[in-house]
C-alpha cells in the first residue's frame, strides 16, 4: 500500500510538473459596457469583446497567444479599438446603460455568443459593426482576420483609419 502512495505522489509531481505556465490575462473584463461606450464614441473606434468561459481551453490560447500581446504592445486597446472580455461565467452584471444592467450571460446571449470564444465589434451604441470570430480556427491567422474586421469596422462607422493587413506591420510611431 506504501508503494502504491509514493508512485501515485510522484506521478502526480511529474505531471504537476509538465503543466504549462500561462501569463494572465491583459485584457480587462467588461463590467460597464455604458463607460467604454462613451469612451469609444468620442474616439470613433470599435469596442472588441470576447466571450470566454473559465473551461475553454481555446479562449486560453486566443488570449495568451493574440490578444494579450495586442494589448501589451499599447498600439490597440484605446487606440485602434477598446478591447474587453467577458467571462460568461460570472455572476456580476454589466452596466449596459445608465439604466440598465444585465448578467453577463444574458449580455452574450444578446449577441448571440453561444460558442467560446467568440470575439465581436461594435459601436458605442452596442450594434454589431462587424462580423463576429467565432470558435478558434487558426490562432496564427487570428490577428489578421481581427484586423480585417476592423477596417470593416471603421468603413462602417465613417471612420477613415485603416490598419494593414499583416499585423506584423503595425509600427510605434
Amino acid at each position: 500500500m506504501f508503494k502504491k502512495l509514493v508512485a501515485m505522489a510522484l506521478a502526480l509531481g511529474l505531471l504537476a510538473g509538465c503543466s504549462q505556465k500561462t501569463e494572465a490575462s491583459q485584457l480587462v473584463e467588461m463590467n460597464n459596457f455604458h463607460f467604454v461606450a462613451q469612451q469609444a464614441r468620442a474616439k470613433n473606434i470599435p469596442i472588441m469583446i470576447m466571450f470566454t468561459a473559465y473551461h475553454c481551453e481555446f479562449c486560453s490560447q486566443v488570449d495568451a497567444a493574440v490578444l494579450s500581446p495586442m494589448v501589451r504592445g499599447g498600439m490597440y486597446d484605446g487606440h485602434a479599438m477598446y478591447m474587453r472580455k467577458v467571462s460568461t461565467d460570472h455572476s456580476r452584471d454589466i452596466v449596459f446603460s445608465p439604466e440598465e444592467r444585465l448578467s453577463k450571460f444574458d449580455f452574450a446571449r444578446m449577441y448571440r455568443a453561444d460558442i467560446t470564444p467568440t470575439v465581436i465589434f461594435v459601436d458605442w451604441r452596442g450594434l454589431p459593426v462587424a462580423e463576429p470570430l467565432v470558435g478558434s480556427k487558426d490562432v496564427q491567422l487570428y490577428a489578421a482576420m481581427i484586423h480585417q474586421r476592423l477596417n470593416v469596422a471603421y468603413e462602417r462607422m465613417g471612420n477613415p483609419m485603416r490598419l494593414p493587413a499583416n499585423p506584423e506591420d503595425m509600427r510605434r510611431p
